[in-house]
């Protein structure tokens, strides 16, 4: 076992944060079995209901109900991007020339697990995939060094998208949704219905799911885009959005954070469940979004965010200084706050870390990289 960065609390039902029983009440480091040596950097790379996958370089090692520990043949020079997966844990991602790698098979613990690159040669690379939590997929197209128009198409399941990537020219894979944006894109996310795109000029687009303020634009009126099509999130108009986050194929928040350190969230936490209510969300009414103000002290100016992340229905934020505040339901220990208390409405430090550098997060755990 090796020294870990990431520190972890939350839901732990299948040992996918800490060899002991019962969930995680309080951040402690993630416990990675890795042939990795002693003081080697991990970083998250998918994390699910049941299981957490880190990677080191190019191995990837996962922990839970999906246990192993793979290569990605990955040339050198080349980066990981756009992991994807369900509630058992990662099915594949992508590397930065565009090449889609799957596992064999989505496989429970003990069983090898090996990454195959995927698709014809005349398959388009791919530069981002989103996989929604009802199954959609979302991927955008490499584009040419001096491209400004953004291609994505739009798959109703993950095989139907494996069926057009291994065969494009076969005309019955064809997807079922196309879509042409101005601009080049930099993120591509989804969360439990929603895709949510970010251009690298800072603008943010959302479609899917128009229920429970989770487009964070209108879609009814003479001037709207309709809630199918990628529609351009005015509330955000005049920010330049360097980061977007939500739950990956879970929930039904987002968030945006900005190049001046401000974060803006939208959305709901889990509709029919009387779990609690996130304080500042209330504020933002249909079409809005709502500025989160971390302060520090009664008399302090709103802290800088460095790094967020959405889970379920709880948030994360670092601030500047390296300090974390949590906020949402803590049925779990999520937050990692010495409290059972099941739903934190308002933002909350957690006073055991320092020097956080970024926060991520599954459906119903936080992780934290500590520097």
């Amino acid at each position: 076992m090796s020294d870990s960065n990431i520190w972890a609390a939350g839901f732990n039902a299948f040992h996918q944060l800490s060899d002991r029983e019962g969930d995680v009440w309080e951040f402690q480091p993630l416990q990675i079995r890795s042939t990795a040596t002693n003081g080697d950097k991990y970083d998250l790379l998918y994390p699910s209901w049941s299981s957490t996958a880190v990677r080191h370089g190019s191995k990837v090692s996962s922990l839970g109900y999906q246990q192993f520990s793979a290569e990605i043949p990955l040339d050198e020079g080349v980066d990981l991007s756009s992991p994807f997966g369900d509630h058992n844990g990662l099915l594949g991602c992508l590397d930065s020339k565009g090449k889609v790698y799957f596992l064999t098979d989505n496989k429970p613990h003990g069983e090898k697990q090996v990454f195959t690159c995927h698709g014809e040669p005349e398959a388009p690379p791919i530069s981002h995939l989103a996989l929604a939590g009802n199954e959609r997929v979302a991927v955008s197209f490499k584009q040419a060094p001096n491209a400004r128009l953004t291609h994505i198409a739009e798959f109703v399941s993950l095989a139907s998208f494996r069926d057009w990537h291994a065969n494009p020219s076969n005309g019955e894979n064809y997807p079922a949704a196309h879509h042409m944006l101005p601009g080049r894109p930099k993120q591509l996310l989804a969360n439990a219905a929603n895709f949510i795109l970010l251009m690298e000029d800072g603008e943010v687009y959302t479609w899917g799911d128009p229920r429970f303020r989770t487009l964070a634009r209108p879609t009814v009126g003479p001037e709207a885009v309709p809630a199918d099509k990628p529609g351009l999130v005015d509330a955000l108009g005049g920010l330049k959005i360097l980061k977007i986050q939500c739950g990956p194929g879970a929930g039904w928040l987002a968030s945006a954070l900005s190049e001046d350190g401000a974060l803006y969230l939208w959305g709901t936490t889990t509709p029919g469940e009387d779990e609690g209510s996130i304080n500042c969300l209330e504020e933002a009414g249909a079409g809005e979004v709502a500025l989160v103000d971390i302060l520090a002290g009664p008399d302090a100016e709103p802290a800088d965010i460095i790094s967020a992340c959405v889970g379920r229905n709880h948030v994360a934020v670092v601030t500047d200084a390296g300090q974390l505040y949590m906020v949402g339901d803590n049925s779990n220990g999520q937050l990692g706050l010495p409290s059972d208390q099941s739903f934190v409405g308002d933002w909350t430090q957690v006073h055991s870390l320092r020097n956080v550098q970024r926060v991520y997060a599954g459906p119903k755990a936080t992780f934290a990289i500590i520097a």
